[in-house]
């Protein structure tokens, strides 16, 4: 999804940080050279000050830096405010721009209102992306969140091709933290789509956990366990069986993903693959029978 910001290499065997953490920092130094060039571009100008959370906005309240990724429905864009004090318009924020008819057309109009309700309620989270505003006009739905300046863990895992145990332990472990708060302090809510596109690096090297497309809260019955939902939704590889074959599923499949993500962690690539998602799927439904071969 977004760019990673480039620098010059900083040195890290005396800060102790891991090279992913490293490059973080490297690309947060980076946005910050870029936002005193702005001050100095912009003059002294004393003008009222921005504040995205405390006033109805539209999209002539920012301009438009670059952008940062698309998706089928959906743009981010790197934006700063077009007006407000220096401070105000040397920030810059993520906002992701969703074209109204193509979310009706794809029928993700509760995918969306699920995000924007979910986003609101665990903004606030060290490794989950922070929500600020979200505003409207006649075509498209904005969410203006916080700006992640590491980039994506995918394309250092790329980079990289695999990382080392260390590594991967430390990544998995901010990880389990995300998906604890997420089951079981936020009422039982069901990621869905975990995968390395979907986790960014913040200025420390930390984890980010965004786009919350997929994400529903499902909720416990009165026994306590966790509710059932049907829909079908994630990305191939990191499917759990019981969403491949429709039989209903819980929370339990972002434990699944976190498996298949580890495992891509330590080798390079998911142990389920295939250029046509209908043959990753066949690859799950013979998976009871490789296992009884074993």
């Amino acid at each position: 999804m977004a760019s990673v910001a480039t620098s010059q290499p900083l040195s890290t065997g005396a800060m102790g940080l891991n090279p992913l953490q490293s490059q973080g920092l490297a690309a947060a130094t980076a946005g910050a050279s870029q936002r005193l060039q702005l001050q100095h571009q912009q003059g002294g100008n004393e003008e009222q000050q921005f504040d995205p959370g405390s006033r109805k906005l539209a999209l002539s309240d920012f301009q438009r830096v670059r952008t940062l990724g698309t998706g089928t429905f959906a743009r981010v864009c790197l934006v700063r405010p077009s007006h407000g004090t220096e401070a105000d318009r040397s920030q810059v924020f993520a906002l992701k721009i969703l074209r109204k008819t193509e979310v009706i057309k794809l029928k993700q109009i509760d995918h969306v209102r699920h995000e924007r309700e979910i986003l609101a309620d665990v903004s606030g989270h060290p490794f989950i992306t922070n929500f600020i505003a979200s505003f409207s006009d006649h075509d498209f739905l904005y969410l203006l969140l916080d700006y992640i300046p590491g980039g994506e863990l995918f394309t250092y895992l790329r980079k990289f091709r695999r990382f080392d145990e260390e590594m991967a332990r430390f990544y998995a472990a901010e990880i389990v933290l995300v998906l604890e708060y997420l089951h079981e302090s936020q009422g039982g809510i069901a990621y869905r789509d975990m995968k390395p596109e979907n986790l960014l690096l913040d200025a420390e090297g930390h984890i980010k956990l965004v786009d919350f497309g997929f994400a529903k809260r499902l909720g416990n019955n009165n026994d306590e366990h966790a509710v059932e939902t049907y829909t079908l939704c994630g990305t191939p590889e990191y499917l759990a069986p019981e969403v491949i074959h429709n039989k209903g599923h819980t929370t339990a499949v972002d434990w699944w993903a976190l498996g298949i993500l580890i495992y891509e962690f330590l080798t390079g690539y998911p142990p389920f693959w295939h250029q046509n998602p209908i043959e990753i799927y066949k690859q799950y439904v013979e998976l009871p029978s490789l296992l009884s071969l074993a």
